[in-house]
């Protein structure tokens, strides 16, 4: 009979850890009404779930509070709101199957759902007018041409929205900074495709001096 593993492990602990932090960072992410899905963070979760996965292979328990995060991602994923793509729903199966069935029901993907094997593959899903330039030709899940998904990745860099950013994935903030003074030196600060985030400024209060008698 394998012997069961008592919990307490700090390495084993760190990486539970990691998966519970990427969740939380694709909870905060998520997209309310037409924003894009935060898809730097389902990959960062698929990765830290990945290492946690091969960590606890011949194990016979799991972290509680990873098995409570992750159970039923694919369902929540599915919910309209979000808007999410058949890709990321693909990789939420993977996360599930491997975490909890051990086993990638995609293995032929490579070794996460946006690896560099998946580089070179034709661009978009169908062929469609753009939502961007109105062109029409191939386009993305989002409903971008190639031209205008280049776009919008150097805006979102541009204005830091290193959620929604695939380039930003994996970089610490140093690099990040460091992209994004590329891409303004090469290409200028203004933005190409999407409209600047507005920030409200704090009202001043008017103080109403009392009248001398």
């Amino acid at each position: 009979m394998a012997r069961l593993d008592p919990p307490g492990n700090e390495e084993l602990d760190a990486l539970a850890q990691r998966v519970l932090e990427a969740r939380a960072e694709l909870d905060t992410g998520l997209p309310e009404s037409g924003r894009r899905f935060p898809v730097a963070a389902i990959e960062m979760l698929w990765r830290a779930v990945l290492e946690y996965s091969a960590a606890m292979k011949g194990l016979k328990w799991l972290h509680r509070d990873v098995v409570r995060e992750l159970s039923g991602l694919r369902e929540y994923l599915e919910l309209a709101t979000f808007k999410t793509a058949p890709d990321v729903l693909q990789t939420a199966d993977r996360i599930e199957c491997l975490l909890f069935a051990g086993y990638d029901p995609y293995p032929e993907d490579g070794d996460g759902p946006y690896s560099e094997n998946t580089k070179g593959h034709e661009f978009g899903s169908r062929d469609d007018q753009c939502a961007g330039c109105e062109a029409f030709g191939r386009i993305d899940d989002l409903g971008l041409c190639e031209n205008c998904s280049t776009k919008l990745e150097r805006d979102l860099i541009r204005e830091r929205d290193w959620a929604y950013s695939v380039t930003a994935y994996g970089l610490n903030d140093e690099q990040r900074e460091e992209v994004r003074r590329q891409i303004v030196g090469e290409f200028g600060e203004d933005l190409e495709l999407i409209a600047p985030s507005r920030r409200v400024k704090p009202k001043r209060k008017r103080w109403k001096g009392r009248k001398r008698m």
